[in-house]
């Protein structure tokens, strides 16, 4: 990222989205290829001129970055007959994913039965 031609407002911005992100700046900075040496002095010139509630930096104590998930469009496809086989119900599982579009929820547990989600991803388009 080009950050020469910024305001400084636009830099204030930049300092508060990376710090309320829940990553390091390390990782928040390598994202948006800002360079840490500017990124700091950025900081340093806000705290000298009194800019309030700069937040404190992400600490990581895992040597590794952190998955990061992703958001991916789902598209239903018409009904084509077909059935799905009822899930096996799971005693106190708690779910791990869930599929919502529009009033239809759809939630999965990590005990669901591998071609009951093989049908459902092929009939959502098999996303994967």
């Amino acid at each position: 990222m080009n950050t020469r031609n910024l305001t400084q407002e636009e830099r204030y911005e930049l300092v508060l989205e990376c710090r309320r992100s829940g990553l390091t700046d390390y990782q928040w900075l390598e994202e948006h290829g800002i360079r840490r040496s500017t990124f700091y002095k950025w900081i340093h010139n806000f705290r000298e001129q009194g800019y309030p509630d700069i937040p404190g930096p992400m600490r990581q104590h895992t040597p590794h970055k952190p998955q990061t998930q992703e958001v991916v469009r789902v598209d239903l496809v018409p009904d084509t007959g077909q059935s799905i086989p009822a899930a096996k119900p799971a005693a106190a599982a708690e779910p791990v994913m869930e599929i919502i579009s529009g009033q239809t929820v759809i939630r999965l547990t990590n005990a669901v039965d591998p071609g009951l989600l093989r049908t459902l991803l092929a009939g959502l388009g098999g996303v994967l």
